[in-house]
């Protein structure tokens, strides 16, 4: 029986896709193009996201009528009728995709999702190789309890639960002796990491043994970390281990306003958000920022959307990921007055995406002519590899050799 998983949204979904092809080709199914079965694995952190969700599962179904259809993910949990009710699929998993191996199992249940995503268990859905060829996500955690007003994760992914940490060390050794240089630590609330069976064992502690590994020249990104997730130990521990440990920082901001942070019901003001960056900065001082960013949250007027923008340049955020707000179920910022005109929210995503532009530009300058460890990934179709730095910075560079997953030291131009 052959196979083809489709995949929407974040790294987390990237990699528990990668985890089912491999369970799945252990069982001996084969992957192809043109499948019996379809997996498609969904998003819903926007309702473009689900729109294209539902839209390829419904061209799936027309377009292979002798196929099945399984859908799994995100908006599967919370839109289970918008799937089961589409003629031609087999069955509906939510956030319950370990089971989605078991295709005997999943073929004769059409309906598979929790009805309770409050109460759920780490699932260990682990990987020999990434869905890259040189750097590899490492899935810790999953769930979120943070409730942000504009959130469905809370309620799509479930409770706050983390991995054993024998598991995540076993894995990384894995992926290291596969070849794997880097290794990307995340889940959907990375920072909130504890092990299961021992809750004074945190983030920091796993980075500790994660980079006491030997027997291998890597190094480790860590996705993103709220703000009020950094101490003084953690940022100690990325400025004694600059070998091992990228000096790149991603915090989500989502607003430089006071006001539409109360609104968001995130768990900082901008003072201490700012105090975290100069201390990091004060111990890391080329450390590279990224963030993420909501534009046009309901009642965001135009005078704050200028405090975000002048917060974002003032504190040289070297990459910015901006979105615009997105109404989302199950939400308590869906029933806001003050709703700003989508027109407008892009706009400002694109004021933003070139301020982003601005700031690297301005960061690559202050870091002129300093040496870099570039990991090169990729190899274009004229012949040149493109990578990153460790604080992620892209080079490109001609060569006559293969430097597909090799570190070079590089300047910085």
């Amino acid at each position: 029986m052959t196979f083809k998983i489709l995949t929407f949204g974040c790294k987390v979904n990237s990699y528990e896709s990668q985890a089912l092809r491999e369970r799945l080709l252990k069982q001996g199914y084969v992957e192809s193009e043109n499948a019996d079965i379809y997996f498609v694995n969904t998003c819903a952190v926007t309702n473009e996201a689900e729109r294209k969700d539902l839209k390829l599962v419904r061209d799936l179904v027309r377009d292979h009528p002798s196929s099945k259809v399984v859908v799994l993910g995100c908006s599967s949990q919370i839109h289970k009728e918008k799937y089961l009710k589409i003629e031609g699929v087999s069955s509906v998993l939510g956030v319950n995709k370990k089971i989605a191996s078991d295709l005997d199992f999943c073929l004769k249940n059409k309906d598979l999702v929790p009805s309770n995503t409050r109460k759920l268990f780490f699932e260990e859905t682990p990987i020999a190789n990434g869905y890259e060829k040189v750097r590899a996500y490492l899935k810790i955690q999953d769930g979120c309890n943070n409730f942000c007003s504009y959130c469905v994760v809370p309620f799509t992914r479930g409770n706050s639960r983390s991995r054993n940490k024998d598991e995540i060390l076993k894995e990384a050794e894995n992926l290291l002796d596969n070849g794997y240089k880097e290794l990307v630590i995340g889940g959907i609330d990375t920072g909130s990491y504890q092990d299961p069976l021992d809750s004074s064992y945190r983030l920091k502690d796993l980075l500790k043994d994660l980079i006491s590994i030997k027997g291998h020249m890597f190094r480790i990104r860590v996705s993103s970390i709220e703000e009020s997730q950094i101490d003084n130990d953690y940022i100690a521990l990325f400025k004694n281990n600059p070998q091992r440990l990228c000096p790149h920082f991603h915090l989500p901001l989502q607003s430089g306003s006071e006001k539409i942070l109360k609104l968001m019901n995130r768990k900082y003001d901008l003072e201490s958000f700012e105090n975290t960056i100069l201390k990091i900065r004060k111990e890391i001082p080329y450390v590279a920022l990224s963030c993420d960013v909501i534009t046009g949250f309901p009642g965001e007027t135009e005078e704050d959307f200028q405090s975000t923008y002048d917060f974002l340049k003032n504190n040289l955020f070297m990459r910015i990921h901006a979105f615009p707000y997105s109404e989302r179920p199950l939400t308590r910022a869906i029933s806001f007055k003050d709703s700003v005109p989508r027109n407008i929210r892009l706009k400002r995503v694109r004021i933003l995406n070139t301020l982003s532009k601005e700031n690297e530009k301005q960061y690559r300058e202050r870091l002129k002519g300093r040496q870099a460890m570039v990991l090169y990934e990729s190899r274009a179709r004229d012949g040149s590899f493109s990578g990153y730095s460790e604080n992620y910075l892209q080079f490109r560079k001609t060569t006559d050799e293969d430097i597909e997953g090799c570190f070079i030291a590089e300047t910085i131009s």
